[in-house]
């Protein structure tokens, strides 16, 4: 999907020059006499607009083009935005839009400069809310229940709860693939997100063990202990407790979606979400999200 006024910037694409790649941080406007002397220094006049080309969604790129001035400029900085905050490190001509993108405008601000005129900011307009990196395919209901043997404090409860909805909607995960997750009753649903003591866990079948998590029917069951602890191989390999619970979430969740188990395809890859990785990665690197090729 294309950013910006098509129509124009045809026209005027014979006078547009990028900005360098690899630009620092804008220098903070000057004031004082500085501001002064500033605003004596003729004006540098641009020659067409500025504007962002390339895709505005999650694993698409975009790129600051920047209009010539005449005279032209001879240095300058430039900076992304997200909504009205600098994006840290976003400092070169393209930017690849990242999840936390998702749902916000980006844009970007130039600062150019040549000796002995005034230093232009140019400042292209916003792009459209970044999308998914697939259109929106169907949208799946859910309920959540808890499954315990004495108390599991509310405060992990709606941890809980909102951690699995964050996995759900997190653009690297299932909506990469174009399926959404929205939590609605009981008589809504389509199937039961659980969070179950370990001792619960063989009460939903036989195949289900104290140990781990387990799908069975509409239930999609995570076990209370690996959500606190994580699991020892997932651990030894030096993962993080909040992507194990991304991954656990995905895992079991891919199982309800129709996915079955996968091996690691190739040492060092990264280990397809539908692996067994809370047993061992086999090769693999820890990944909480689904592949590519799992979507």
């Amino acid at each position: 999907m294309g950013v910006g006024r098509s129509g124009v910037l045809s026209r005027v694409a014979a006078v547009l020059v990028a900005l360098v790649a690899g630009l620092a941080l804008a220098s903070p406007a000057p004031s004082g006499a500085a501001a002064a002397s500033s605003a004596a220094a003729p004006q540098m006049v641009a020659t067409g607009p500025d504007y962002m080309k390339g895709s505005a969604s999650y694993g698409g790129t975009l790129t600051a083009m920047v209009a010539a001035r005449q005279p032209q400029f001879t240095g300058g900085t430039l900076q992304w935005y997200r909504g009205g905050t600098a994006i840290p490190g976003a400092t070169g001509r393209t930017y690849k839009p990242t999840p936390a993108d998702v749902g916000q405008k980006i844009r970007f601000v130039a600062m150019l400069t040549r000796s002995g005129y005034e230093t232009q900011r140019a400042v292209s307009q916003p792009t459209p809310p970044i999308a998914h990196a697939s259109p929106l395919k169907r949208t799946v209901r859910y309920d959540v229940r808890v499954n315990a043997t004495g108390t599991i404090p509310a405060a992990e409860i709606e941890t809980f709860v909102a951690q699995a909805q964050q996995t759900y909607d997190d653009a690297r995960g299932w909506r990469a693939g174009g399926t959404a997750f929205v939590r609605t009753s009981r008589s809504e649903s389509q199937f039961t997100l659980v969070l179950a003591t370990s001792d619960r866990m063989t009460s939903y079948s036989s195949v289900c063990s104290a140990q781990w998590s387990c799908r069975v029917g509409r239930n999609v069951i995570i076990n209370w202990t690996r959500w606190k602890t994580a699991s020892p191989a997932w651990n030894a390999a030096g993962g993080s407790l909040r992507d194990y619970r991304h991954m656990v979430v995905n895992h079991e969740t891919g199982h309800w979606l129709g996915r079955g188990h996968v091996g690691c395809s190739r040492q060092g890859a990264l280990a397809p979400v539908m692996m067994q990785q809370s047993k061992g990665l086999g090769g693999c690197r820890f990944n909480p999200w689904p592949l590519p090729s799992e979507r």
